[in-house]
């Protein structure tokens, strides 16, 4: 794609300085501008919630086929050795139309809400309390020490993963976002692709294996069907797992919870409501947060016909980034954006889970798990504040927007 001179100037790449570390500078000037390009993205960049909306209200026009990036899109030595690891890849929850669409969401649906939700709550509550039984010190790191393995161990329990290999699917879940990555070097998603070949076998081993013996897990569902539902294919089911199933319902849950807590602990009085009424406090921090530190940063979408957007004519098959983080700071939606406002009355407004056909599946799961871990981590550490000389900085990343480390001091 060629770029005109002018894109160049106003481009957004969220993996280095400034846009990593605060994105919203960026945000605030796109949105008084009309769609721009992204050299850096290869994709325009969709800012204002109302443009952000009129998409995800019209999936005919806006196709979700490109939604996240294919690891088969990458360069060809890439493709190589994930040929070589007979590494399937269809399109998944996230990347599929309709017709196609219903079935997988249905099957997604049932692995991820209502009575699944409930029983995982006495897992939510034990591993929230053991992890905060093994902070040793007067201080901790809530994203390495709490929120990263919390969050491992339920969605691990909802996938079928079994907790002895968590370490190791973390590595795999990875790689699978650095080859979704076009801004990670080359040589570092040839390594990634390189493990791809013993996550597959893992995952036909599970695959196989709830095949001979169902159990009330993921797999077993995309497996077997659910509901009336038919299953899917072995190459859907790792497609839906590796991705929909572990990167998307560990990474913004992770960074959800650390971005909630950081929220609490720089506003007394926030901090003070979960303490004193966290039935009230929490379900209106856990939204305006989710608003105003959106954890995903956002979704691709690819044109299938000449449209206009946001005053911009757009050519058939142009690639657009919906910046959901900024939409959510959409000050003529939002008033006063930045600020943290527990009153604000039109917070479930918010784009954190997406909208429309796609609306994320997992967002019921995701807000208990937010919820447990805030109440428990507050109830057992009253006391808990940021420790001394701690300054927020974020990783890099592509899709996420999260904490890199979250240093508190677990005593008064």
């Amino acid at each position: 794609m060629v770029f005109p001179e002018t894109a160049a100037a106003f481009d957004f790449n969220p993996m280095i300085a400034p846009h990593r570390q605060d994105p919203h500078l960026f945000y605030r000037a796109a949105r008084e501008r009309p769609i721009s390009l992204s050299p850096s993205l290869g994709a325009y960049m969709v800012s204002r919630y109302a443009d952000i909306r009129a998409v995800l209200d019209d999936p005919t026009t806006f196709s979700s086929a490109a939604a996240v990036p294919a690891m088969y899109d990458n360069p060809p030595e890439v493709v190589e050795v994930l040929k070589a690891g007979n590494v399937p890849e269809t399109t998944a929850v996230v990347n599929e139309d309709e017709p196609g669409h219903r079935q997988m969401r249905a099957l997604f649906d049932a692995a991820v809400r209502g009575a699944r939700v409930r029983a995982l709550l006495p897992l939510m509550h034990q591993r929230a309390g053991e992890l905060i039984d093994g902070f040793t010190g007067a201080t901790a790191d809530l994203v390495s020490e709490y929120a990263i393995p919390y969050v491992q161990t339920i969605i691990s329990a909802v996938i079928g993963f079994p907790p002895e290999d968590t370490e190791q699917i973390q590595v795999w879940s990875d790689d699978v976002t650095t080859l979704w990555n076009p801004l990670v070097p080359i040589e570092d998603r040839v390594a990634s692709a390189r493990r791809m070949g013993d996550y597959t076998r893992y995952l036909q081993d599970l695959i196989d294996d709830r095949k001979a013996d169902p159990r009330d897990d993921m797999i077993s569902v995309l497996v077997h069907g659910a509901n009336g539902i038919p299953g899917v294919s072995d190459d859907y089911v790792h497609n839906i797992v590796r991705g929909t199933g572990r990167v998307a319902g560990f990474d913004t849950t992770r960074d959800a919870i650390t971005a909630t807590v950081l929220v609490a602990l720089q506003n007394p009085a926030v901090r003070t409501g979960i303490i004193d009424d966290p039935a009230r406090t929490i379900p209106k921090v856990t939204e305006e947060v989710l608003r105003r530190d959106t954890p995903h940063r956002g979704l691709f979408r690819i044109t299938t016909r000449e449209v206009e957007l946001g005053g911009t004519v757009l050519a058939k098959g142009s690639l657009l980034l919906l910046l959901f983080g900024s939409a959510n700071r959409d000050e003529t939606v939002f008033p006063d954006p930045d600020a943290v406002d527990l009153s604000r009355p039109n917070v479930h407004d918010h784009l954190a889970f997406g909208a429309g056909l796609h609306v994320c599946s997992g967002a019921p799961l995701a807000r208990a798990e937010i919820r447990v871990a805030l109440q428990t981590l507050f109830d057992r550490l009253p006391g808990l504040r940021l420790a001394d000389g701690y300054t927020p900085t974020y990783i890099a990343s592509y899709f996420f927007r999260g904490l890199e480390s979250l240093h508190v001091s677990t005593h008064a």
